[in-house]
């Protein structure tokens, strides 16, 4: 199987020009928002946009469930295709969805920038903004069918060439009930709170130090400085956190954990006695990451 990926900021366009680029390049199905699409029909899945809040919807587009990845799974499985082009707001959401459908790695990467202009780019943010609408490359009366969600219109696409219009496929615009209830925000203080709640259960932390969080569209970056125990493991130990944070973020948030680093600065022997500092060189976490 070839794997072709979609990639593009959120409300930049990627499922309307998914149909397109599908039809040119001869892919024959779509991974799109837990969907998997084939043609104008739904073989597999259970769609993002139908999700109450913005987290719930990305978890549901990356596959976080279990039973919903076994699902298309096992639809792959049965249609053996040939080619499958998978959308994605970034390049590692794209790899945790082939983690989680064990597909094999990208063949070719396709950039939003790359198959529309400027103008569309802005049309389509525009939209997303002012009106909360998204699209789904699907007719509508396949939406309707599967799906409670709230359908705005449906919109044929047509393939334009020199001497002809061909009809490629229909996209339907929604308003996903998310979008009614206004964006969800979460506090970096939230993100502290849980990375303070599950350190402490370490007993080699003796104490956390200076810890910075950034969180950007690919997801959350984390820097934690901390003091351990004297005569423990420090690699098994950093790997250890590294491991449980990811877990735990990744499962209450939602939201990509891409990169945690630990620095140990410190080690206190059993009477509180500092020895000296030492710095761990920085591990890298990413998404799909394995220790």
């Amino acid at each position: 199987m070839k794997v072709f990926a979609l990639v593009g900021g959120s409300g930049t366009g990627k499922s309307h020009k998914a149909l397109l680029i599908a039809h040119r390049e001869n892919i024959e199905y779509i991974i799109d928002d837990g969907l998997l699409i084939n043609k104008n029909r739904i073989l597999a899945g259970l769609s993002a946009k139908k999700e109450l809040n913005k987290i719930q919807a990305i978890r549901r587009a990356i596959f976080f469930d279990k039973e919903h990845a076994q699902a298309v799974k096992d639809a792959l499985k049965q249609e053996k295709p040939k080619s499958i082009m998978i959308l994605g707001t970034s390049l590692g959401m794209v790899e945790k969805i082939i983690e989680s459908l064990e597909l094999p790695p990208i063949s070719r990467t396709f950039n939003i920038e790359d198959v529309s202009s400027d103008k569309e780019i802005q049309l389509a943010r525009t939209s997303r903004t002012k009106n909360g609408t998204h699209i789904i490359p699907l007719p509508g009366i396949e939406i309707q069918r599967k799906f409670p969600i709230n359908l705005v219109e449906s919109l044929e696409i047509f393939y334009r060439k020199r001497y002809s219009n061909r009809k490629i496929g229909e996209r339907t615009v929604v308003r996903p009930p998310f979008s009614y209830f206004g964006k969800l925000y979460i506090s970096e203080n939230a993100i502290l709170d849980i990375i303070f709640f599950n350190i402490k259960d370490f007993k080699d932390v003796v104490r956390i130090g200076k810890t910075k969080i950034n969180i950007n569209e690919e997801g959350i970056l984390i820097q934690i400085n901390l003091i351990l125990k004297y005569g423990k493991n420090i690699p098994d130990t950093v790997r250890d956190i590294q491991k449980t944070l990811k877990k735990e973020l990744d499962y209450i948030t939602g939201i990509n954990i891409k990169k945690i680093d630990i620095f140990v600065e410190d080690f206190v022997m059993e009477k509180d006695k500092a020895i000296h500092k030492y710095v761990v060189i920085n591990e890298k976490l990413i998404a799909s990451s394995k220790f």
